[in-house]
């Protein structure tokens, strides 16, 4: 009987991961940010640019105008390129594009685009909380 409730919770765990898909719809951030003026909202998305290697890549900022900037991550062969529009009330971070290597054939992106902008988003939030 033991036996087979640990051979049906395995076979259920299978199930449930192996219905889980690996491809996703870029996911976006729209935060809100109070406090701030807009260069020290401008700074703590330039510190969260990497230098070296981090756990979830490596992402390079680049100032475009006034109110955006681009972020480029380099993960192992991957890469994935956000817009970052910002403000004194809050920034936004959106997709534009990644590579062949992280997309399927109807558009979607791999789960760990989702998970890398994610871990950006915190980093960002992060240092407002350090401007603050």
């Amino acid at each position: 009987m033991k036996f087979l409730k640990i051979v049906l919770s395995v076979m259920f765990a299978v199930v449930l991961f192996g219905c889980s898909s690996k491809y996703q719809e870029p996911q976006q951030f729209n935060t809100p940010v109070t406090g701030l003026t807009k260069e020290q909202v401008k700074a703590a998305i330039l510190g969260a640019g990497t230098t070296d290697d981090a756990t979830f890549g490596v992402w390079k900022m680049k100032v475009i105008d006034n109110n955006t900037i681009e972020g480029t991550l380099f993960n192992r062969g991957y890469e994935a390129v956000v817009s970052i529009p910002y403000s004194a009330k809050g920034y936004e971070i959106k997709y534009v594009s990644a590579s062949d290597n992280l997309k399927d054939k109807a558009g979607h992106i791999h789960r760990n685009y989702n998970r890398w902008v994610n871990n950006l988003n915190v980093k960002i939030q992060q240092n407002i909380f350090i401007k603050k």
